[in-house]
């Protein structure tokens, strides 16, 4: 499992539907879906058996309205925000000890002319050696 997993099982433990990873569904394959993408690891600190950094995660929200997107993206990241973490803490090669969030904005309009709000997750992971 890795962080935007993490993520998007606690996202549909919370009702939200239509969490993907990966790759955002075409709109004739799912209407209105939550994305949910992970960037690369970047180290923090490194000591003997392990090393610390952080995973960027970014969260879209795409609807056909703009005020249920956005609506939805500033749930979604209330519901991040206020999460308890230990079920979801273990994400494959790391652990997430600590996240932050951004507030949730306007990204664009999709090629379907859905509209997709986001908002960025910063997990502080611990990777064991």
């Amino acid at each position: 499992m890795s962080c935007a997993e993490s993520i998007a099982k606690l996202l549909a433990d919370a009702h939200f539907t239509s969490c993907f990873t990966k790759v955002c569904p075409s709109a004739l394959d799912c209407a209105e879906p939550i994305v949910v993408t992970e960037g690369a690891f970047s180290r923090g600190s490194r000591l003997a058996e392990e090393e610390r950094g952080s995973v960027a995660v970014t969260v879209l929200v795409v609807r056909e309205v703009a005020a249920d997107a956005e609506s939805v993206a500033v749930a979604a990241e209330l519901a991040v925000r206020r999460a308890d973490w230990e079920p979801y803490a273990d994400a494959g090669g790391y652990r997430i000890v600590g996240i932050d969030t951004t507030a949730p904005a306007f990204k664009e309009r999709d090629s379907s002319g859905r509209y997709v709000w986001a908002f960025d997750v910063a997990c502080t992971v611990v990777r064991s050696l």
